[in-house]
């Protein structure tokens, strides 16, 4: 974890959770973690064994550009990273498994932005695990949040966190490299330049 952000509700959960393997929904207190709550949601498996936003904060729902209430955990992601994600939430929340995402933010005006995604199992009203608490964190947050809004993520590695055992520095377990749609499809979105003195010119038009 290298956000501040995540490493907070990460000591959060942990003391919350005590011995057992994840805390209960009644657990959290929305008060105790006020600072981190419009960047935090909360997810839970569907019937169909699929992730679902219960709630989501007003700064990712921002990011998006809509509210995300009801919609798929996998929706957030282009479309190559759809199945992956929706894996990846349903392994956090059945198996108890916490798990931090590296994040690149491609915006539907080819903007790009690193972010980090922690997602941390917890439990419902039976006891099941069947839900997970998550926190999306930018790194030097940009000015176009709220007006340039989410294209999808393309997640850029995983890294599992056994909480059975200390983490030394919270990362007891590599992180999983994986290559990045999002820099491939903003390299596609800028027009090519040349520069020409100290004028830099838009390729465009006729090439005849």
């Amino acid at each position: 974890m290298k956000h501040k952000n995540s490493l907070e509700l990460f000591e959060y959960w942990t003391t919350r959770r005590g011995a057992r393997a994840a805390p209960n929904r009644t657990d959290i207190e929305p008060a105790d973690i006020r600072a981190l709550l419009p960047h935090v949601f909360i997810c839970d498996l569907t019937s169909d064994n699929q992730m679902s936003f219960r709630l989501a904060g007003t700064g990712l729902c921002s990011l998006c550009g809509r509210e995300l209430k009801g919609s798929a955990f996998g929706s957030l992601w282009l479309n190559d990273g759809v199945r992956n994600a929706s894996r990846t939430g349903v392994s956090v929340a059945s198996r108890a498994t916490p798990a931090v995402l590296s994040l690149d933010c491609l915006t539907t005006g080819g903007r790009v932005a690193q972010a980090e995604m922690l997602l941390l199992p917890i439990t419902g009203p039976t006891g099941e695990h069947d839900r997970l608490i998550g926190v999306l964190s930018l790194f030097k947050p940009p000015f176009w949040v709220g007006h340039d809004p989410l294209a999808g993520f393309s997640t850029t590695g995983i890294r599992f966190i056994d909480s059975s055992r200390e983490p030394v520095f919270l990362a007891n377990r590599p992180e999983i490299g994986l290559s990045s749609a999002a820099r491939v499809l903003q390299a596609q979105a800028r027009p090519e330049t040349r520069k020409v003195a100290h004028l830099v010119v838009l390729e465009g038009g006729r090439r005849d």
